[in-house]
């Protein structure tokens, strides 16, 4: 049987989806409640990526908050998605204490230039000033924009580069991963410096209002063994959540790549919500981590969302809420990672109407078990 074919052929051709009957913030808040809404949430994971949606570079949408702004609007009016923030960027807080950053109009900055040639330098790096380094001034401003001109509209929040991660971008990726073998001292220094500029910037983002997340792609085990991970990296990362959790604020976090053999760890820790990268397994997902934290994901971002057709994102949405719709603590559907660049705009509307269409309040279990 070819039902579920049919059905997304038929989408395709106009059939009719059902029209969301709450605001973003009306449905966090409902389910937040534990009360009955319309669908379950779903995030376009935005960010400079998709600045060519408004006609503009990458270099013009780094350094200019109205741009930034303008982006968040426009990803929201035109798909509704439950959320909008912006990001420090994976080397936002690495330039802002001295790392050079190139830029490139179609294509995501890169770093080019350490702000220290070796582990023998961590001496040189310094504290930064929120109000002045880098290009943080200009994301807080463009952030309290979004806040705004959406924040009644949509939950707003600000990402934040995990501490190991930025070490990567501070020292050099092969620098780091060799530092832990013959100067684990100087790296953990440098890590206690990378977690107080951090919780410098996450304080402007908690006295904004908005939510606060956290990338550590580095963080992956992918490329660190667990107990790499137990030293180097998880012991800031607590650090950064227990600042954000004194002040009664929340957070959550993504590793891109391979984290399963980390998600234990997570549990404790008091984050909120994880995306796992699509890599992992939604459905292992919901049995280890959904008792304890809202989980999302995890539509392949590449070979679905940029390489696909909406076709292809109805499938791959449809899986991930299947297995994850009814997770304990909650399922946000989005990407498994940031939207690529030039990603097809039908695309992203799919992905949005995937959860009008599959996940509708009360789930229609039919549609998911419909056959392929």
């Amino acid at each position: 049987m070819r039902l579920l074919k049919n059905m997304i052929e038929q989408y395709l051709k106009g059939l009719k989806v059902p029209k969301d009957e709450l605001t973003a913030i009306e449905r966090n808040k409902l389910l937040n409640e534990g009360k009955d809404v319309d669908r379950i949430m779903c995030c376009i994971d935005s960010g400079e990526t998709l600045a060519p949606l408004i006609g503009c570079t990458l270099p013009e949408y780094y350094f200019s908050a109205e741009k930034m702004c303008e982006l968040e609007e426009y990803i929201y009016n035109k798909f509704h998605s439950d959320g909008a923030g912006l990001s420090t960027t994976l080397r936002g807080m690495a330039e802002a204490m001295g790392s050079k950053i190139k830029y490139s109009d179609y294509n995501i900055a890169q770093l080019e230039t350490p702000a220290i040639s070796s582990l023998d330098e961590v001496d040189k790096l310094k504290l930064i000033n929120v109000d002045e380094d880098g290009r943080l001034p200009i994301i807080l401003k463009g952030l309290k924009m979004v806040k705004e001109r959406l924040g009644d509209k949509v939950p707003v929040s600000g990402t934040v580069t995990g501490p190991f991660t930025v070490a990567s971008m501070l020292v050099g990726t092969e620098n780091l991963l060799k530092g832990m073998v013959k100067q684990p001292d100087k790296v953990l220094q440098m890590m206690d410096i990378i977690t107080e500029n951090n919780n410098r910037y996450i304080q402007r983002l908690l006295d904004m209002g908005v939510g606060v997340g956290f990338a550590d792609p580095v963080s992956s085990t992918s490329l660190l063994r667990v107990k790499q991970y137990e030293k180097f990296s998880l012991p800031f990362f607590q650090k950064n959540v227990d600042f954000i959790k004194s002040q009664g604020g929340g957070c959550g976090l993504h590793i891109c790549g391979t984290s399963r053999k980390l998600w234990e760890l997570l549990i404790p820790t008091g984050i909120g919500t994880f995306g796992p990268d699509n890599v992992e397994d939604m459905a292992e997902a919901k049995e280890v981590l959904g008792p304890y934290m809202c989980i999302q994901g995890n539509v392949p971002p590449v070979e679905v969302m940029r390489l696909g057709t909406p076709y292809d994102v109805l499938r791959a949405s449809r899986e991930s809420i299947r297995k994850a719709y009814d997770s304990p603590k909650g399922f946000v559907l989005t990407s498994g990672c940031q939207t690529p660049m030039f990603t097809p705009e039908e695309n992203m509307t799919a992905l949005m109407d995937a959860a009008r269409i599959f996940g509708h309040y009360p789930i229609n279990q039919d549609l998911l078990r419909m056959e392929d």
